[in-house]
């Protein structure tokens, strides 16, 4: 969720105008993505092929008192947030990157975890611009346990010259 009222729009409310180029994105847009269950079996069988440390597997695990999703997983449970509500209504060249990724709490299985997205910062070019998004999971009492800045390239409408 935004937490600066006031600043930008809500893209929900211009998915009538999508694709997005970067013409019609301002520093401060925000969207909210939805939520995402996390459900154990999933953070089991996740940590099982790709990540099989004890923390996502030993259920009797003493350092988080039980098991824990993994940080690759949270951030997969954000991407299919995203994959769904924001990335494919950019005129999406490519994504370019994500910096400063932190995940300050961990997700337990059973939480309810919620995406949004707000567009920090856009770099324009001639043909295209670099538009660096702040991302945010929270889980059910509002604790941030993913954040990181995104950066996708998107197509403009039009080329100036």
């Amino acid at each position: 969720m935004r937490t600066v009222p006031g600043q930008g729009r809500d893209l929900a409310a211009q998915i009538a105008t999508a694709p997005w180029h970067v013409e019609d994105l301002r520093v401060g847009d925000w969207m909210d993505l939805g939520a995402a269950q996390v459900h154990r079996d999933e953070v089991l069988a996740f940590a099982t092929r790709f990540d099989p440390l004890p923390i996502h597997l030993d259920e009797m695990n003493p350092v988080f008192g039980g098991v824990i999703a993994s940080g690759v997983h949270t951030l997969a449970l954000f991407s299919s947030l995203a994959s769904r509500q924001f990335i494919p209504r950019l005129a999406l060249v490519a994504g370019k990157g994500i910096e400063q990724l932190r995940l300050p709490f961990p997700v337990r299985p059973g939480a309810t975890l919620t995406g949004s997205v707000e567009i920090a910062d856009i770099a324009e070019q001639v043909t295209r611009a670099e538009v660096t998004y702040r991302a945010t999971l929270t889980d059910e009492e509002g604790r941030v346990v993913l954040s990181f800045r995104g950066i996708a390239v998107v197509a403009r409408r039009s080329v100036a010259g």
